[in-house]
C-alpha cells in the first residue's frame, strides 16, 4: 500500500547486548546490475506473483503460514519449549531472556540497515525494472504480489532474521543440533507446524517471503547469516549457566 516506513527509529535504539547496530551488519546487497540481482528478481517475479503459475499449492500454504507476526509465532514456540523440555522457572527465564534480547538486538541491527540502504521491494522493483539498468530484468507494470508488502525496505529480511536468531539461539542454548519447534501462524489461525531449523522459514530456494512476493533470496540469506552470527555472539558473552556449590 506504499505506506510510510514503519518504526524508522528502531534502527537507532541502543542495543541491549551487542556493541552497536552495525556490529553484525550484513554484507552489501547485490547491485542492481549484477547477475545475482537478476536471479533474485526473476525468482520472486515468477513465484511471488498473485497470479503465479510456478508456485505450487504447498508453497502458497507455506507462504501464508509464515506471513503473520514472527514475534508472536516464535514466542509461542518458546513457551512450547518450556513445556516439552520441562524447564523450571530459572531455566525458562534464562531462555526467554537470551532469545528475546538477542531478537531485540538483531531487529535493531536489521532496521538500521533497512533505514540506511532503503532497498526497494519486489512490488516496486518489478514494476519499474526498466529503470534498474539490468538487461536480464523485464518490467511488468501490472505485477502484484500474492500478499500485501509490509511498509519497510527489503534488505535484509526481518522475518528471516527472527527465525534464524531464535533457532540458532536455541541450538546454542541447549547445545543441540536436533531442535524441533512447534510453530503457530497468526496469518492462518488454528494451524500449526512442527519443524526443524532446516525446515523453517527461509531455508529453501523459494522462500516463503519469495512465495508471497514481498522479498527475494538475497535479503533472506543475509538475514539468516546475521541471526546466526549474532546469536552465537550473545550466547558466548551472556547467559552462561551458574552452577552453585552445595
Amino acid at each position: 500500500m506504499f505506506l510510510p516506513f514503519s518504526a524508522p527509529w528502531l534502527g537507532f535504539v541502543t542495543p541491549l547486548l551487542v556493541r552497536s547496530p552495525t556490529q553484525f551488519a550484513p554484507r552489501p546487497r547485490p547491485t542492481l546490475t549484477s547477475a545475482r540481482y537478476a536471479r533474485d528478481f526473476n525468482e520472486v517475479k515468477a513465484f511471488g506473483s498473485a497470479t503465479s503459475t510456478a508456485r505450487t499449492a504447498a508453497q502458497t500454504s507455506t507462504a501464508v503460514f509464515f506471513s503473520g507476526s514472527a514475534l508472536a509465532q516464535y514466542n509461542a514456540a518458546l513457551r512450547d519449549q518450556v513445556k516439552v523440555r520441562h524447564l523450571d522457572i530459572v531455566d525458562a527465564a534464562r531462555m526467554f531472556a537470551a532469545i528475546d534480547m538477542s531478537v531485540a538486538d538483531v531487529l535493531i541491527s536489521v532496521w538500521h540497515t533497512k533505514y540506511v540502504d532503503g532497498f526497494w521491494r519486489p512490488v516496486t522493483a518489478i514494476q519499474l525494472a526498466d529503470t534498474d539498468g539490468n538487461p536480464a530484468t523485464t518490467a511488468d507494470p501490472s505485477w502484484t504480489p500474492l500478499l500485501a508488502t509490509p511498509p519497510y525496505p527489503d534488505y535484509p529480511s526481518g522475518y528471516n532474521v527472527v527465525n534464524s536468531t531464535v533457532t540458532h539461539g536455541l541450538e546454542n542454548l541447549f547445545r543441540t543440533r536436533h531442535l524441533q519447534l512447534t510453530l503457530i501462524s497468526t496469518a492462518a489461525p488454528g494451524s500449526s507446524a512442527t519443524t526443524t531449523p532446516g525446515g523453517c522459514c527461509g531455508e529453501t530456494s523459494s522462500t516463503p517471503g519469495c512465495g508471497w512476493g514481498s522479498t527475494s533470496a538475497s535479503p533472506d540469506t543475509a538475514a539468516r547469516e546475521m541471526g546466526r552470527r549474532l546469536a552465537a555472539w550473545t550466547l558466548d558473552h551472556y547467559f552462561q549457566p551458574v552452577h552453585e556449590k552445595r
